[in-house]
């Protein structure tokens, strides 16, 4: 419950002030894939989002600039996270266990 009430406040934040970064305080734990829609930067202060059984646990719509900085992911990225239109340049992040961004190949 009081997780619920946490992202409940940080998702009204985020849309009620134009918000671009989210703080993470602890784990997030999520039910359903998180879609981003907007441009935002997550602050994870070393926490982690963790969704079992989401296929991807992240779902970044095309446009949207995201960058994960100091969130722990599983090592496989393309098991949490999938970008609208496979423009992964978009999508960056920076933890102490991974770093840096997806590059797609030109056909």
């Amino acid at each position: 419950m009081k997780f619920f009430f946490t992202l409940g406040l940080c998702a009204a934040g985020l849309f009620a002030t134009a918000q671009t970064t989210v703080t993470l305080t602890e784990d997030l734990v999520l039910t359903e894939t998180l879609v981003i829609t907007e441009d935002v930067t997550y602050q994870g202060n070393g926490y982690s989002i963790i969704c079992e059984g989401c296929d991807p646990a992240i779902y970044v719509k095309e446009g949207a600039r995201v960058h994960f900085a100091n969130v722990i992911f599983p090592k496989n990225y393309a098991k949490w996270l999938r970008v609208q239109g496979g423009d992964m340049d978009m999508v960056s992040w920076d933890s102490s266990r991974m770093k840096g961004h997806i590059r797609r190949l030109n056909d």
